[in-house]
């Protein structure tokens, strides 16, 4: 507050230097606000995108684990002991 009180050039240049140094910190935190509004948009995309490709690959190892058990169960139905004519 002093320097635009008083009257010399020198004090004319460093208030202006302190305006323009406010100014920019204020146009900085700007940015770093848009910047981390744009970051919590990307961080709930990627989450809901996890979300979904969790989804859907606990859904292909569901049916894979089927495949399996389905494949094991006509190895066992194929492998039992015949009852009844033998040819």
């Amino acid at each position: 507050m002093i320097a635009s009180i008083l009257n010399s050039q020198k004090a004319i240049d460093m208030n202006i230097a302190v305006v323009r140094a406010f100014i920019s910190l204020r146009k900085l935190s700007k940015q770093h606000i848009e910047l981390s509004e744009q970051l919590q948009l990307l961080r709930k995309e990627v989450l809901d995108r996890i979300g979904e490709h969790d989804t859907q690959l606990s859904a292909i190892y569901n049916t894979i684990e089927n495949l399996l058990d389905i494949r094991t169960e006509k190895e066992i139905w194929n492998k039992r002991e015949r009852i009844g004519y033998k040819k």
